[in-house]
């Protein structure tokens, strides 16, 4: 027998706002990241909203039910589970001491979680109204690289669909690309776009708005906290994720094993992509000739540790042999919603 999902969400204002009827524009930025889902549209005081793309699952029981009802969280059911999605899971992971699942892995569809298609369609629909007309919205994807090309495919694909079916005239814009859109208007949106997000580092190497260079690598955040809670016996990433947010200084030398380790892998990240982008560079025949050095601008949750911008502009120069010129590296006015806000410039672009 075919099981029954049941949504339930409690009166919030963030969600009235969501679903106010309201004059909507015509045109959205969506964001779909590992870690974070954001949107973006222009809506007066209310220009980017986001939900965790996260979700916890407990046993369905009357009273697990009434202590979400009671606080007001986000969940559906099932007959046989509840799944409190969005913003609520770090808070229900933390209380049951675990990791909370995530429908996407390593910046794409998560193959090993059933649920991951259906989850996020559901933060999106809290995020997302329904079109009420052929309104444009722009989603962010990852460039193709390392395991990221066949199922690049599909997750664009699933994505594209589901937006749809809200209403909507959907369109994929590179992750990287959406920070040159955001970030990089008064430069003729030349320069070098780089997303550091939760499952993947995205990169757009753009010139007058055409991406001829784009790639993603499959180490950042996420890589990050799982291979320092292995190293360091943790039972899970939850700690050092939550570590990483509120006390990491790249900028000072670390003093115990937990910001030691960090800055390790923080390394390793970045080594790893400087050497993609030189490799990229080196190889690349579409590059045209640009007449100035081309700026580097950052975004996305994992560059937000103090400290992180230096690190990454000292290790781009410490070898002097690049293959272009690198003018200013600098970090996006706002690293968590670049992406999104880039997605909006580009659906304000196609809508006209």
């Amino acid at each position: 027998m075919e099981e029954k999902n049941q949504s339930q969400t409690a009166p919030r204002s963030d969600q009235k706002s969501d679903n106010a009827s309201a004059a909507r524009p015509a045109a959205v930025g969506l964001d779909i990241g590992t870690s974070r889902i954001v949107v973006a549209d222009g809506t007066p005081g209310k220009e980017t909203r986001s939900h965790l793309n996260a979700f916890v699952s407990v046993p369905c029981s009357e009273m697990a039910e009434n202590v979400l009802k009671q606080r007001g969280m986000v969940y559906e059911r099932n007959c046989k589970n509840m799944y409190v999605y969005g913003n609520d899971s770090d808070f229900f992971a933390s209380f049951l001491d675990t990791d909370a699942r995530r429908p996407m892995h390593s910046g794409l569809l998560n193959p090993q979680e059933e649920m991951s298609q259906h989850i996020i369609q559901r933060i999106i629909e809290m995020l997302v109204p329904r079109a009420r007309r052929n309104e444009t919205l722009c989603f962010s994807v990852p460039g193709r690289g390392e395991n990221a090309n066949g199922n690049l495919v599909y997750h664009e694909a699933v994505l594209k669909n589901h937006l749809q079916s809200l209403g909507y005239k959907a369109k994929a814009i590179n992750e990287g690309q959406a920070v040159v859109f955001s970030e990089l208007q008064d430069e003729n949106f030349t320069g070098i776009g780089v997303s550091f997000g939760g499952g993947m580092c995205n990169v757009s190497v753009s010139f007058m708005s055409m991406p001829m260079i784009t790639f993603s690598v499959p180490k950042s955040g996420d890589y990050i906290d799982r291979n320092v809670a292995e190293v360091l016996g943790e039972r899970n990433s939850t700690r050092v994720r939550l570590f990483k947010e509120e006390n990491l200084d790249l900028s000072r030398a670390p003093k115990d094993d937990m910001t030691r380790a960090l800055h390790i892998f923080y390394e390793d990240v970045l080594q790893a992509l400087i050497d993609r982008l030189r490799t990229e560079f080196k190889h690349s025949s579409q590059l045209p000739k640009v007449d100035r050095p081309m700026k580097v601008v950052l975004a996305g949750g994992t560059a937000m540790p103090a400290g992180f911008l230096h690190k990454f502009e000292t290790m781009l120069r410490a070898e002097g042999d690049f293959p272009i010129e690198i003018a200013e590296v600098r970090m996006a006015k706002d690293p968590l919603t670049t992406t999104a806000n880039g997605c909006y410039i580009a659906a304000m672009s196609e809508a006209r």
